[in-house]
């Protein structure tokens, strides 16, 4: 998604592009993820307080937020780069940048949802975030007013208005924070329409073009060498995700990208499905509604690059949605997925020119936020690109504060 809103924005602007997707197009993380468009979540990984809770968790193979243990130094570094990073002056700031940047996007989305002949889902019927325990209610209320400090507005709702609002919470709950100006699509529809627009605006697409190796020479990318053959181009994007690490080993370039896997299922919609995007805050699970199904997507396992299924962690988020919503039982056939996040320490995207190298450029490290944040990405690095004074600052996503 995020390679291709920067084809989009940088064919606009008259570039010859060519985009080289190693399988086919949305089919990475794109594809299956929550479907969210929500500024009121656009917020770093690493927030105050997370490091404890997650110390928790990782003794719970089932919990939301799970490492495998295993020695790697590699794993240790990140892990304590990330605990360097939630204080709580940076979490603001990080959120600060964030929402500006999903803001943009979702109202992008919703101008090609108006004028696009592929529709994709796209719908701004807001998210109810819904919690089950006083404590943690009045938490949520801290990260609510935060993002309202920017420009993303909530209502508090009652125990009583949540059940009369929306029938399909049947599990105990005290109340919810509603985010009207949130939205939701079906990633990989999205995915399309996207390409289409690219397309139409001069983009090229290779797809099943992996890149297997990059001739440097003079602190340039001279050319990359693909399944598909080879080509050279004045200026490199890496928009490789979860696979950055590696790739930018090919470059020289060290990125501390981890891939954090996460699965959703699809399971067909029946009466009593929710009619808008819910969080089931304490659950950690998202559940988005389509016209013919609901998306349940959930966990947070630091894996690096592993798509094993563990049966476990399905069979658990299944359970926790149960206890907040009614599923047939057992479930009918449905689509399962799974998908790697790519996520930074400090849980910030990498958006600008690389580290050595003058003409290649990174944007990665979206972590839960690559489809909201696509569209701006994409606008800021065609800006930083070309020399345009940027719409967002661009400091918070410097792509070199890593070596």
């Amino acid at each position: 998604m995020v390679g291709i809103a920067c084809a989009l924005e940088l064919a606009r602007r008259g570039a010859a592009v060519t985009v080289l997707e190693r399988d086919r197009l949305g089919h990475g993380c794109s594809y299956g993820n929550a479907g969210w468009l929500t500024p009121s979540l656009a917020v770093p990984l690493p927030a105050p307080g997370l490091l404890w809770q997650a110390a928790k968790w990782l003794l719970d193979a089932e919990s939301p937020f799970y490492i495998q243990p295993r020695l790697d130094f590699g794993l240790a570094i990140w892990l304590l780069r990330f605990l360097a990073a939630t204080g709580r002056r940076r979490f603001e700031r990080g959120t600060a940048a964030l929402v500006a940047l999903c803001r943009w996007s979702v109202d992008a989305w919703a101008e090609l949802a108006a004028r696009s002949s592929e529709p994709f889902g796209f719908q701004r019927t807001g998210l109810l975030a819904v919690y089950e325990h006083e404590r943690a209610f009045a938490a949520g209320r801290a990260n609510a007013e935060l993002v309202a400090r920017h420009g993303v507005p909530f209502e508090v709702w009652s125990a009583a208005d949540v059940a009369a609002r929306e029938a399909s919470i049947v599990g105990r709950q005290v109340g919810a924070y509603y985010f009207p100006r949130d939205a939701h699509c079906e990633p990989y529809l999205a995915v399309r329409a996207l390409a289409g627009e690219a397309a139409r605006a001069g983009a090229r697409f290779v797809e099943s073009a992996e890149v297997y190796d990059v001739e440097l020479a003079g602190g340039r990318a001279r050319r990359l060498l693909t399944t598909a053959g080879d080509f050279v181009g004045e200026q490199v994007v890496v928009a490789t995700g979860a696979w950055s690490k590696r790739f930018g080993a090919r470059l020289g370039l060290r990125l501390p990208v981890l891939g954090a896997k996460g699965y959703s299922l699809v399971v067909p919609r029946s009466a009593g499905y929710p009619t808008r995007s819910l969080m089931l805050a304490e659950r950690k699970l998202a559940l988005n509604p389509h016209a013919d199904s609901l998306r349940i997507s959930g966990t947070l396992e630091l894996v690096d690059e592993d798509l094993s299924i563990t049966r476990r962690r399905v069979e658990a988020i299944v359970r926790a949605a149960r206890g907040m919503i009614r599923l047939p039982d057992p479930l009918p056939p449905h689509e399962l997925w799974r998908g790697l996040r790519p996520c930074t320490p400090d849980g910030m995207p990498m958006i600008g020119r690389a580290r050595g190298l003058a003409n290649v450029w990174l944007a990665t490290g979206h972590q839960m936020t690559g489809l909201k944040t696509a569209p701006g990405t994409g606008r800021l690095l065609a800006e930083l690109m070309t020399g345009e004074a940027p719409t967002f600052d661009s400091a918070p996503f410097r792509a070199d504060r890593y070596g």
